[in-house]
């Protein structure tokens, strides 16, 4: 019993590790200024994201409502959120590579890179 209980450990573990999707993270806008614009979280399984809109001229940000779908096949992702705030585009399409995320709309393009820490909230 001994035996099959260790060799269950290691593939428990190897199960977790498979299970990461490849947008699993925080995602950040770096803009020209340095400062932080867009933020987007999305999680280990791949099925939930939060936003953290562009900031807002009087300080702050809002989180706007999000969902996303990612066709593994073609790599392209599509996010449907106000991210630049209301009135602006609410419908991204993009692409991932590594740790850059590269999305455009009518309202222009955003390049996200992946971070380890969000900051602000």
């Amino acid at each position: 019993m001994r035996t099959s209980r260790s060799c269950l450990v290691p593939l428990l573990l190897l199960a977790s590790c498979g299970s990461h999707h490849v947008l699993a993270g925080n995602w950040v806008q770096v803009m020209a200024d340095g400062k932080v614009g867009v933020q987007v979280q999305i999680d280990e399984t791949g099925t939930r994201i939060q936003v953290h809109g562009a900031p807002r001229p009087e300080g702050g940000h809002g989180h706007p409502e999000a969902s996303f779908t990612f066709d593994e096949a073609t790599r392209i992702v599509t996010i449907e959120c106000a991210l630049l705030g209301d009135g602006k585009a609410t419908t991204w399409k993009g692409s991932v590579d590594g740790d850059r995320l590269e999305l455009s709309s009518a309202d222009g393009k955003l390049t996200l890179q992946r971070r380890d820490q969000v900051s602000g909230h």
